[in-house]
């Protein structure tokens, strides 16, 4: 009798001594006879990876369940509690000015994740219509040469008109690579492209106006703990990073079932706003 079968009957004896075997006799026995469970997986190999495939979607299943149910904690405490991002007039908004839902948007001109998003806020809209409006700001990070500066230029360009800005927004993402290869010439040619004076925009970028609102766009970013760009705020409720228009969703469907908006705030000495 070889060793792994005298193992064998010791171990199917013991365990049908007592019936069922407990969870502790269990792994004791495998401790003690590892060879068991090898000799196993060498005879049914099929059957052990099925097993265990199973084993793992169930997990990545009850993973993803638990994920879901702590982000829409997550939202049902940040709809009570919302975050209040100050939204001026005058400021860069697409979509219906006064839709129930507001996604604001921290983002930067040269930043990769913020190009990646551009297309799935358009589908936001489009599957929205009348009821989501997405207002931008500007978040210029340092590692970005040039992106300070596009963010006074398309500030700049939206004093010439809304329809110019997002013109302007959609030419400085769909060329991001110009951008960054050819700065501040590029911002002028495309702002040309859409029309716009640009020795006005030039004036107007360098205003302490227009430097103003980015500053103070940087340090709502900021406080908000964001960790980078981009960064969203739809109706109070954060959304960190780049994201699928599922999480948009997400939140828009809340909002749109009855949650109701919070109070409108304004940023002492810079005139009244709404703050979605």
């Amino acid at each position: 009798m070889s060793r792994f079968r005298a193992a064998l009957l010791v171990t199917l004896s013991s365990l049908l001594a007592a019936c069922t075997p407990s969870p502790d006799q269990l792994r004791a026995t495998l401790k003690q006879h590892p060879e068991i469970l090898a000799e196993f997986i060498r005879q049914h190999p099929a059957e052990v990876m099925e097993a265990l495939q199973a084993a793992a979607d169930s997990y990545q299943h009850l993973a993803q369940a638990k994920a879901d149910q702590a982000e829409e904690e997550r939202i049902t405490r940040e709809l009570a509690a919302p975050r209040r991002p100050v939204i001026e007039p005058g400021r860069a908004v697409r979509g219906a000015p006064d839709a129930p839902v507001t996604i604001v948007e921290y983002s930067d001109f040269q930043c990769p994740y913020c190009r990646r998003d551009v297309p799935v806020l358009k589908a936001v809209l489009e599957k929205y219509p009348g009821q989501v409006r997405l207002v931008l700001k500007q978040t210029p990070l340092a590692i970005h040469a040039h992106a300070h500066e596009a963010a006074l230029m398309f500030e700049a360009v939206l004093r010439q008109g809304q329809d110019k800005a997002w013109h302007y927004f959609d030419l400085l993402f769909a060329n991001q690579e110009r951008l960054g290869a050819e700065g501040g010439a590029y911002l002028d040619a495309a702002a040309r492209q859409v029309g716009a004076d640009v020795a006005r925009a030039r004036r107007d970028a360098r205003s302490a106006e227009i430097g103003a609102i980015v500053d103070a766009d940087l340090a709502e970013f900021q406080q908000f703990g964001f960790s980078g760009t981009p960064g969203f705020i739809v109706n109070g409720v954060m959304l960190d990073g780049s994201k699928p228009i599922e999480a948009f969703e997400r939140v828009i469907t809340r909002v749109l079932a009855g949650q109701a908006p919070p109070p409108a705030l304004a940023r002492p000495g810079r005139g009244s706003g709404t703050t979605p």
